[in-house]
Formats: structure tokens, C-alpha cells, sequence
């Protein structure tokens, strides 16, 4: 019973050293560099590294030619939008969908009366990564972009609490709808 009060304060230190270091993983070392993106081409740059890691993945493309380019940073939309794919991958490879089945579209369209930062816009864009992997599991889906919080054993939980930091700092919003066989990752 002695050692209880200091295993409660060793709890305590280790609680607030792991909350210091989650803060500084989920903020961005930089702030963003906003300029002129197409967002097409981030997509295409995070496809073209998904397929170089898991060459037996399919990925599909449903884009929107029409959509004008965007003032972001390029490099966390990529960063951003990679950490959703990888996710889906290790997903599917982790339940049986790793043989060829598995497939990721990224879609992108226009969005019509959208509230992005409490602001009211006519028009805006939608990024949709749509995958037919196994889905969230139910205990998890509603703390999915909280720190640590994974679905897969060894998974750092670390990818989802990454991307919604730099959606929001490129003035966004993220969220998911998931069942068995479809999972959207809304930007």
C-alpha cells in the first residue's frame, strides 16, 4: 500500500511526459507555405507512392477535371492525404483484402454550400479516399482522429491525429463514414 501513492505519481509523470510529446509530434514543425495547389497532383503524387509500397494495390482515380486550383501548402496535403491511404492499405493487407482485392478511389468534386471555419461558402471542394477494405471497428470509429488510438495491432495511432492537424492548418475539415467493404475519408 506504500508503493501505491508513488506508482500513482510515476503514473501521473509518465501520463504528462507522453502528452508533452504527443503535442510536439501533432504540430506541424513549420508553419504552412501556402500557394497555388492542384490538387490532382497531390493526388496523383501520394497514388504513385502507395503503388510503389504496395504495387498489388488498386487505385482508381474519379476526379473532376473542372476544379481550379486551391491556396494550400502542397506538401502537408500530401502528407495528409497519404497517411489516409496508407491506412487503408494496412487495413485491408491486414484482413485478408492484401491479395489484389483491395481498392482505393481518390474523388474529388465540387462541394455546394459548404461551412468551412464557421464561414459560409457557395462553393468548395470535396476529396473523397474511398476504400473496400474491412472498415472501423465500432469500439473505435468515434476516436479515430484522437492520438494513439489505432485499429490494427502495432499501429501508432499517430496517421489520422496527423492529417486532420494539417487539414485544419490548410483551413479544412476531415471526417469519415465507415461500414464492412466502404470507408470514406472526406477533405
Amino acid at each position: 500500500e506504500i508503493r501505491r501513492p508513488e506508482r500513482c505519481e510515476l503514473t501521473d509523470q509518465l501520463r504528462d511526459r507522453l502528452q508533452s510529446l504527443m503535442e510536439r509530434l501533432l504540430t506541424p514543425h513549420r508553419t504552412p507555405r501556402f500557394g497555388a495547389v492542384n490538387i490532382h497532383e497531390v493526388l496523383e503524387r501520394v497514388r504513385s507512392l502507395i503503388l510503389a509500397e504496395t504495387p498489388s494495390m488498386v487505385l482508381r482515380r474519379d476526379y473532376d477535371v473542372s476544379l481550379p486550383e486551391i491556396r494550400a501548402d502542397a506538401e502537408q496535403l500530401i502528407q495528409a492525404t497519404l497517411n489516409i491511404a496508407r491506412n487503408a492499405v494496412q487495413a485491408m493487407h491486414g484482413n485478408g483484402h492484401g491479395h489484389g482485392q483491395g481498392e482505393i478511389v481518390f474523388r474529388t468534386r465540387v462541394a455546394r454550400q459548404i461551412t468551412l471555419e464557421s464561414r459560409r461558402y457557395q462553393l468548395g471542394m470535396r476529396v473523397e479516399i474511398i476504400d473496400n477494405g474491412p472498415g472501423i471497428p465500432d469500439e473505435i470509429r468515434d476516436q479515430i482522429f484522437y492520438p494513439l488510438v489505432s485499429g490494427r495491432e502495432g499501429g501508432s495511432g499517430l496517421g489520422l491525429a496527423v492529417a486532420q492537424t494539417l487539414i485544419a492548418q490548410n483551413h479544412g475539415t476531415i471526417d469519415c463514414e465507415s461500414r464492412p467493404g466502404h470507408t470514406v475519408f472526406s477533405i
